[in-house]
């Protein structure tokens, strides 16, 4: 796995997807239920009890995860040739496989806990290991013992190193084994808990070298190419040192750059080809960077951050001033231009853009990034199972409320839930919330607007949890090209009580920061996106739901199960640009395979994509819907704050914490 920050790119947690699927009409249409067509392309296909949802966590499920699965996949076609140099998996692991039951340790008490703080130490350094990214997690990153000697974006980890991290992560599992983990409690227990389960996807993600090449790194819709400028933007100076490490990281993006260039060069090797067009237009999105060379948007605010330095001589700045722009010039866009030309000399490789089950082990591998990215130990074939049944269950609702009646008519077409500007959602969300919501710590931010460059392809905010040990330095980040009457609710996913919300409350919960460091993607996109549904009401005349507000909320799930869906289409069933489009007209919306192109291709270079998104969301609903059923009792807030009291573990962990809460 490659170690290099772009792992810090994902700090940033977009407000709406990249790409939205408009549906027929502006309105619900009615009458007439979904057909699937002929038969011969994929299909979700209707079970016996459509509101019926497959729940990885309960044992006594008969599609349990550790329950072998009896058909895996969906491609029985020749794989597409690649070296045998590399290993591979020869079957799709089951969860116990990865997950096994392990002896009951013997450390106990002050021990235990000893321990338990010392693997998380060591983990914590051995997988943060660069200066880009210890300047975005810490304001003070001395007092969790990180000191870096020289600015960079970090060392390339590549496949000779895989037996070497395989027997880290084994070494620090075996201690963790030691710890009778009954004995913990609070935070520790969780902790210990989230600790074994990354290491033992770690200790199989290290196991078969072809993991390392089966995903595209400078795909030209979401590689690290397309926002590395506003990255750059974000780095803070409080003094010349800082400054000068700034200018030294833009200078290595010339070797790190050179070395991602290196891995996609490996992949044609080694038989994991993309697209000639693929490459073209990665050369193309470098080509876009290097346009800027003469007025990109960081010269003017390099200076502007130079403002921030306290007594800073005339001479220190017009010398940074000059070094920057240097840098800039004479090694930055340079190396943009030789990246393009890298990127075009790989066309005619004879690769093509197909999903990952079209390689050989490619399913075993997205088994593995699914379980990661959405923090559940669902299989693939239950995790679509739920996604159909999801998708059954928001359809009739939807349209038994589209076909009865039609008095939500004028306020669906006229509803806007917003309070107005960033600001103006924020302060209104930040108090509309407290009903329902646990109390979080006293805290600041800031906002950033997105640089016209960008504001294009951006989404219309973001969270950006910068200083994670400084509860006043988080970052929103607001597109107001894109700003719409539906804004309060975007704010919702971002803010209040979106990821600031709930990274701040992770932060003031826990006195383990692998918690928060270690990034749980599915937890927190599925909280997001719970609450940008939850919120909703807040918008609304007396905070009441009503039926419009229904049909705007089942029309934004339909659009993100159906995509998610389209996701495991794609990279386990082999589904055609074909028939990802008929199955999204089926639905009711109205696409063509030039609209679903880039889309399609998405999913293909960045398999999952869609999953931390919709299975996250999907987990997390029926996580609080079975709440509610097993405690009728409990209030919202009583809900909310044990669901975010359990921390970031996966949904199996949190179930089971919550019940001990609120059981």
């Amino acid at each position: 796995m490659k170690k290099l920050s772009v792992k810090i790119i994902a700090l940033v947690c977009c407000a709406s997807l990249l790409l939205s699927v408009g549906c027929t009409t502006s309105k619900p249409s009615h009458g007439g239920g979904r057909e699937h067509g002929d038969g011969t392309k994929p299909e979700g296909g209707r079970q016996t009890d459509p509101t019926y949802v497959t729940d990885p966590t309960d044992p006594t499920d008969p599609t349990d995860p550790t329950t072998p699965t009896q058909n895996p996949g969906g491609y029985t076609g020749d794989f597409i040739p690649t070296s045998d140099e590399l290993t591979y998996p020869d079957h799709v692991a089951t969860f116990e496989e990865v997950h096994p039951v392990h002896q009951r340790g013997t450390v106990t008490g002050k021990q235990a806990t000893e321990l338990l703080s010392q693997v998380e130490y060591d983990i914590m350094h051995h997988e943060i290991t660069c200066y880009a990214d210890v300047e975005i997690y810490f304001e003070h990153p001395e007092n969790f013992g990180f000191e870096f000697k020289e600015a960079t974006w970090g060392e390339f980890t590549g496949i000779d190193d895989y037996d070497e991290e395989k027997a880290y992560y084994q070494s620090q599992l075996d201690i963790l084994l030691t710890i009778d983990a009954e004995s913990l409690q609070g935070d520790d227990l969780l902790c210990y808990e989230k600790i074994v389960y990354d290491c033992e996807e770690s200790i199989y993600a290290y196991s078969y070298t072809a993991f390392e090449y089966y995903k595209m790194v400078f795909n030209y819709l979401v590689g690290p190419q397309s926002d590395i400028l506003f990255l750059l933007d974000v780095y803070s100076f409080d003094t010349v040192e800082d400054a000068e490490n700034y200018i030294d990281l833009v200078i290595d993006l010339d070797r790190y750059f050179d070395e991602l260039c290196k891995f996609e060069e490996e992949r044609v090797y080694y038989g994991f080809i993309a697209s000639d067009n693929s490459y073209e237009e990665a050369a193309k999105s470098f080509d876009n960077l290097v346009e800027q060379k003469n007025d990109c948007f960081l010269y003017a605010s390099f200076e502007e951050r130079l403002d921030n330095i306290n007594g800073l001589s005339d001479a220190d700045r017009t010398r940074l001033i000059s070094e920057h722009e240097k840098a800039m010039k004479e090694v930055l866009f340079p190396e943009f231009e030789e990246c393009a030309s890298r990127m075009r000399a790989l066309k005619g490789s004879g690769g093509e853009d197909a999903g990952l089950c079209r390689y050989r082990g490619g399913d075993a591998y997205y088994a593995m990034l699914t379980r990661a990215i959405t923090n559940s130990g669902a299989t693939v074939e239950e995790s679509i199972t739920a996604l159909d049944n999801k998708l059954d269950q928001v359809y009739d609702e939807y349209m038994t409320i589209a076909t009865t009646g039609f008095d939500w008519y004028d306020e669906y077409m006229d509803h806007a839930y917003s309070a107005g500007s960033l600001t103006e959602n924020l302060d209104f969300l930040n108090e509309a919330v407290k009903p329902d919501f646990p109390d979080i710590p006293a805290h600041g931010y800031y906002t950033m607007e997105v640089p016209e460059v960008f504001q294009e392809n951006f989404s219309p905010a973001a969270y950006l949890g910068y200083h994670l040990d400084n509860y006043n330095d988080n970052v929103l980040i607001v597109n107001n090209k894109s700003v719409d009457d539906d804004f309060g609710i975007t704010v919702a996913h971002e803010a209040y009580p979106g990821h600031m919300f709930q990274s701040l409350y992770t932060r003031a919960h826990t006195s383990h920061p692998y918690m928060y460091l270690m990034y749980s993607t599915g937890y927190a996109e599925g909280w997001a996106t719970y609450v940008e549904n939850y919120s909703m009401k807040y918008f609304a005349e007396g905070g009441q739901r009503t039926s419009a507000m229904q049909l705007v909320q089942d029309e934004s799930v339909m659009g993100l199960i159906a995509s998610t869906r389209v996701d495991y289409g794609i990279n386990y069933e082999n589904w055609s640009l074909t028939d990802c489009v008929d199955y999204f007209n089926d639905l009711g919306f109205s696409v063509t395979e030039d609209d679903f192109r880039d889309f399609y291709t998405l999913l293909i270079m960045d398999p999952g994509y869609y999953a931390k998104y919709g299975m996250g969301y999907l987990w997390t609903q029926k996580t609080m819907d079975d709440m509610h059923a097993k405690y009728p009792n409990a209030t919202d807030e009583m809900i909310h704050t044990a669901y975010l009291d359990s921390l970031t573990g996966t949904f199996d962990m949190i179930n089971r914490n919550m019940d001990r809460i609120l059981g």
